[in-house]
């Protein structure tokens, strides 16, 4: 069935970090370009597609531990009854979301845009298996990834 990314996700801003940054902190803190810093407490604790707002606006990252994100990053709550969220960050990796791009000097997304994509979404059952064969390729492209960066080093 065809859905619109509003129907699949609620696409939630993130908040500024300085007041939750701290050194003994162990929930990492993203932004656009990555990992931050660790905060004592999440903003969110279930897996979310993350999504930036400004900046690197093509880098789509799936989390499944609890995070905070910065406020040019959004997170998404999943609604979890249509699609799996590993499912949907699938689908939000296949858009170019540089085409979408609403900036003028940095690149940047509205909600609104992003709400209005629409995505076949198949049934559960159908993006378990599809989920099944892409998640070992993507564990080994990982695994091949880091071997290849401790042999440059």
């Amino acid at each position: 069935m065809k859905y619109k990314l509003e129907q699949l996700a609620r696409i939630k801003y993130g908040k500024n970090q300085k007041k939750v940054v701290s050194n003994n902190g162990t929930i990492p803190i993203y932004g656009t370009g990555g990992l931050m810093a660790y905060a004592m407490e999440p903003l969110y604790d279930k897996p979310s597609v993350l999504i930036g707002r400004k900046g690197s606006i093509d880098k789509v990252r799936y989390v499944t531990h609890p995070f905070w994100t910065v406020d040019t990053l959004f997170y998404t709550i999943i609604n979890e009854k249509i699609v799996r969220p590993q499912y949907l960050y699938y689908l939000m990796k296949q858009v170019d979301l540089l085409q979408l791009n609403e900036g003028t000097t940095i690149p940047s997304l509205r909600t609104e845009t992003l709400n209005r994509l629409e995505f076949d979404v198949p049934y559960l059952k159908e993006q378990d298996k599809v989920i099944s064969v892409i998640e070992p390729i993507e564990r080994k492209i990982e695994l091949n990834t880091a071997i290849n960066k401790n042999l440059v080093a």
